[in-house]
């Protein structure tokens, strides 16, 4: 079989482009809806009477479960048809008989098309985010495909040559090319990103894996002096990372200024600080504390609101970094106060802190839809936050309107004293609401999942030196949830009503929230969940 394109350097183009399109096309699927949001500003969708046919329910309770192969993959049936896409043009334009070596350029030709994609998608101000309203999650998602595609069709052109190379004896002498050696320092160079890019790595070792990415740019220059052509692969991606670093460095000279930080029982710091405004719910902001490192730069996600003065940041400590963001308190020559109850330092701060950011955009128009569920765990819980505060603070601005938003919010944490983590802004939001005029509900259940095992082999909570009583809004329960009978009490309460649904949590309560989802969604309301990976 014959590549459907015989001049390599034009399958690689129109390669690229088809990519592109595809970029177009996931902003045909969510632009839609933006345009919707704008126009129904201040007041949510209410679709009151089933409209959803049966062969579109069984579809969308297919793509709402979770992996059918979660040992291979946690992506479900949208993004595994996303790939399937993806890798179907990687093949189709990749198509060779590899009969010379003259073939093998096609593979070096994708490799600098693919690695042209990957920079188009790698800036934080990403226009394809920004005017396409394209999330980011699904951008993220594409960026890493096209990484790994980019390596992939880079060995495969250093290897066959390699290889050709050996077979004729000529292997020494293709290596005293400068124009070979800078290849494969750029093949080297994808390597190296490959493989501190693995799973274990980034999650362990996060500075490693972001800083080996300044490897590409010795690609991209070992590109463009390898090919013969191929700037119009490399600059347009230089161009959006150029002007994003230009952005990037003018919010550098943003004043922020840390008002509080509290540090809670749990490995739990709280920050609050002006000078950031998030304009979408569930934002992250990349955070420079230059009192733990000048250097390290970590996401977290703002639990702060459209419109709120001051970003609220919660770090807790699972790894290095975050470990020794706990260790602020005691660092920073700050004044404790005094709480009477051991378990929570309130701090005047004098720490210093960069913020570079809000970035992202979601995939879901959080206060489009009537209902909204919200499922956390741990502190997971924050970005759940933000989605309440901006739907209740969009009802006390609307409180005209004849419609009403539901919010039902189930947050699942290890020990109680853990709900300490937000129940000030539990509380707020639960005092907004008491002025009945607010179009608002909402619906809080807290469940405290911790025990432990006594001598006897039963189990016992867990016992707190000092009691702590929740006195925010809702209930507190005993006991992991029931997500599936939760849901189906969701669907009595807002009969008739579509919900969209926030999960954030570890991968297993994200996945029981899919499959309650999935069950629950029947003829007259779907259950569009959006998911974001935490741990407890």
């Amino acid at each position: 079989m014959k590549p459907i394109v015989e001049d390599q350097y034009t399958a690689a183009r129109a390669y690229f482009l088809c990519v592109i399109g595809l970029l177009f096309f996931e902003s045909a699927i969510h632009m839609p809806l933006y345009f919707l949001e704008l126009r129904n500003r201040d007041r949510p969708i209410v679709k009151s009477s089933p409209t959803h046919f049966k062969l579109t329910t069984y579809l969308h309770k297919l793509n709402t479960l979770p992996s059918f192969i979660p040992f291979l993959t946690n992506h479900h049936i949208p993004d595994v048809f996303r790939f399937l896409v993806f890798a179907g043009l990687n093949l189709m334009w990749g198509w060779n008989s590899i009969e010379y070596s003259t073939d093998y350029k096609l593979y070096g030709w994708l490799c600098i098309a693919n690695g042209g994609l990957v920079l188009l998608m790698a800036s934080r101000t990403n226009l394809f985010s920004i005017i396409l309203r394209i999330p980011s999650t699904t951008l993220l998602m594409y960026h890493r495909w096209i990484g790994l595609a980019t390596i992939a069709h880079g060995t495969a052109h250093f290897a066959l040559n390699t290889k050709h190379d050996i077979d004729t004896n000529q292997l020494a002498e293709a290596f005293s090319s400068t124009r070979i050696q800078v290849g494969t320092l750029a093949w080297v160079a994808l390597a190296l990103i490959f493989l501190t890019s693995l799973n274990f790595i980034r999650r362990r070792f996060f500075e490693i894996f972001y800083y080996a990415h300044a490897l590409f740019f010795v690609f991209v220059i070992g590109a463009l002096i390898h090919a013969t052509k191929g700037p119009e692969f490399l600059l347009p991606g230089l161009l959006l990372w150029g002007v994003d670093r230009a952005i990037r460095f003018w919010n550098n000279f943003r004043h922020c200024e840390v008002t509080d930080v509290t540090s809670y029982a749990g490995d739990v710091v709280k920050f609050k600080v002006k000078g950031a405004q998030v304009s979408h719910p569930g934002q992250i902001a990349w955070v420079q504390i230059p009192s733990i490192s000048f250097l390290n730069w970590h996401p977290f996600t703002i639990a702060s609101a459209p419109g709120d003065k001051e970003a609220v940041l919660a770090i807790r400590g699972l790894g290095g970094y975050t470990k020794k963001v706990q260790m602020l308190p005691d660092n920073s020559k700050t004044q404790e106060v005094a709480t009477g109850e051991g378990d929570m330092m309130a701090l005047k701060s004098g720490i210093k802190i960069r913020m570079d950011g809000p970035y992202g955009v979601g995939g879901v128009r959080w206060g489009l839809h009537p209902v909204t569920v919200l499922v956390a765990g741990g502190i997971g819980i924050t970005p759940g936050i933000s989605i309440a505060t901006h739907i209740i603070k969009r009802g006390v601005l609307a409180k005209s309107t004849q419609q009403q938003w539901h919010v039902h919010l189930l947050w699942v944490v290890k020990e109680k004293i853990h709900i300490k983590w937000f129940e000030d802004e539990l509380r707020l939001l639960a005092e907004l609401l008491a002025d009945r005029s607010v179009p608002v509900t909402l619906d809080v259940t807290i469940h405290v999942t911790g025990v432990k095992v006594n001598r006897s082999g039963t189990t016992e909570i867990y016992e707190m030196e000092a009691p702590y009583r929740y006195t925010g809004p809702g209930v507190v329960i005993q006991g992991r949830p029931n997500l599936t009978e939760w849901f189906g009490k969701v669907k009595t309460m807002r009969y008739g009503l579509d919900s969209v649904v926030s999960a954030c949590g570890p991968r297993p309560l994200i996945n029981e929230v899919r499959r309650a989802a999935a069950k629950t969604s029947w003829e007259g309301c779907h259950f569009h969940v959006e998911e974001e990976v935490f741990e407890l």
